[in-house]
């Protein structure tokens, strides 16, 4: 494979140093786009080494995957803060604090202490990988942008290219925020100068009277 080719895999994930999974895509294909950003590097790396219709076994390094553990991301907070938010820590519980996602280590002495830490920081990965499908076609990527993005059914979605420029045809009241995003990536992965969109209402279907 080579960046910013988009393909469709299956995969298990698990921990090395427990042989506890932690994802996997079942009896689904996943879509992925190979470039930097949008997996973990070690998977990316594994990617652009493989062709489709091939299966790998890889090993991925913390440094290579979700990074080391930073004991400066575990942190006391006063049980005051959570008390503000009707919030009870216990143990094992995930919580938000200062605009974190973290989870509850210990609760004692009205402090608690939350380890900020991805909870994958530190971990060697093991990922049984192939890769199903490379997809080739301009439409079938564009409506791939809309699944990962999990914008709209990618197949209400029409793909019309004119040279430099495309026309998506998509349903209503898709979210502006994924059509900027997906916008973005048709420029700057496929290489168009200008996207369009075309919002469609249909009138609803008459129901049959019995």
């Amino acid at each position: 494979m080579q960046i910013n080719d988009f393909v469709r895999v299956v995969y298990s994930a698990k921990i090395k140093e427990t042989g506890q999974e932690f994802d996997k895509t079942g009896d689904k294909t996943a879509p992925i786009i190979v470039k930097p950003g949008f997996i973990i590097k070690g998977l990316e790396e594994a990617l652009l080494e493989m062709n489709a219709n091939e299966r790998k076994t890889i090993e991925i390094p913390p440094e290579k995957a979700f990074g080391t553990r930073d004991p400066k991301l575990v942190r006391l907070i006063p049980i005051s803060e959570f008390r503000k938010h009707n919030t009870k820590p216990q143990p094992g519980m995930f919580v938000q604090a200062d605009n974190m996602r973290g989870r509850v280590l210990s609760v004692s002495g009205g402090r608690v202490r939350v380890d900020f830490n991805n909870p994958l920081a530190g971990k060697t990965l093991i990922y049984d990988l192939e890769i199903k499908e490379k997809i080739e076609s301009i439409e079938h990527k564009i409506k791939t942008l809309f699944e990962i993005y999990r914008a709209a059914n990618k197949d209400k979605i029409k793909v019309n290219v004119k040279e430099k420029e495309v026309e998506v045809e998509i349903p209503p009241l898709v979210n502006s925020l994924f059509k900027k995003k997906i916008a973005d990536d048709i420029i700057k992965i496929l290489n168009f100068e200008k996207v369009k969109y075309v919002e469609v209402f249909e009138k609803p279907k008459e129901e049959v009277k019995t």
